[in-house]
């Protein structure tokens, strides 16, 4: 596999920044992100909490996409949060008319392949899943959110897709799972999509059963995802 931190010198960290200045301290962070002592990968982390919002964020971003599609890449899943918190930073779902992305939003969207390549792998599914809610779907996307080894997450992710018939077949059919957070996550993301047109059964989990936790990678509870699957069908 291709070094994923190749190119690294070639970007004018210089002439970017994060919270405390100036940027050219970030390769060095990010190479520790390969360290095989777990005290030197962790400092590194909580150092690049600097860059959300920084001009250097675009730049972060492919790295660690890049990082993240390495299987030998040590503590993957808070790569994953690293990735959000500079890639989505205080964005809330649905995305509003008026939503103005920043670089590093943009950055993020190019790698969508990337993001459906991991809900293949448990160990970053449900976080995957949770990235691809910001980003239009295309089939491909579709049909590795309807396979995802991380299915509750994947729901929630499917509730915010518009179009493909195929996605309510299978929320439907998963309202009947044995799993409790696939049937509520089915149920919700029926809501958001259908509304009133919410079928009785998913209507029923979402008013009688009690909230499972939501999945990793979702800030919101599964409480509040239920409270809004109500309100959207008019409760």
């Amino acid at each position: 596999m291709r070094d994923p931190l190749a190119g690294l010198a070639d970007v004018p960290w210089r002439q970017l920044n994060h919270a405390d200045g100036v940027a050219a301290d970030v390769p060095d962070r990010l190479r520790m992100l390969r360290s095989e002592h777990l005290d030197t990968r962790s400092g590194a982390l909580t150092w690049l909490a600097k860059v959300p919002g920084s001009t250097a964020g675009a730049a972060v971003v492919d790295f660690l996409v890049a990082l993240i599609d390495d299987p030998a890449t040590p503590d993957r899943e808070s790569l994953v949060s690293l990735l959000h918190d500079i890639a989505l930073r205080d964005v809330d779902l649905p995305l509003p008319d008026d939503f103005e992305p920043d670089d590093a939003f943009l950055a993020a969207r190019k790698h969508v392949g990337s993001y459906a390549s991991w809900l293949a792998d448990p160990l970053v599914a449900a976080q995957a899943a949770e990235l691809l809610a910001y980003f239009p779907a295309s089939q491909q996307v579709v049909d590795a959110l309807l396979a995802s080894a991380a299915p509750a997450s994947a729901n929630l992710t499917l509730g915010y897709v518009h179009g493909f018939p195929s996605v309510d077949t299978h929320l439907t059919t998963a309202l009947a799972s044995s799993s409790r957070d696939v049937r509520m996550t089915a149920a919700v993301a029926l809501a958001f999509r259908l509304g009133a047109d919410l079928p009785e059964s998913a209507l029923d989990l979402l008013v009688d059963e009690a909230p499972p936790p939501a999945p990793p990678g979702w800030d919101r509870s599964m409480r509040g995802f239920v409270t809004l699957a109500l309100r959207r069908v008019g409760l």
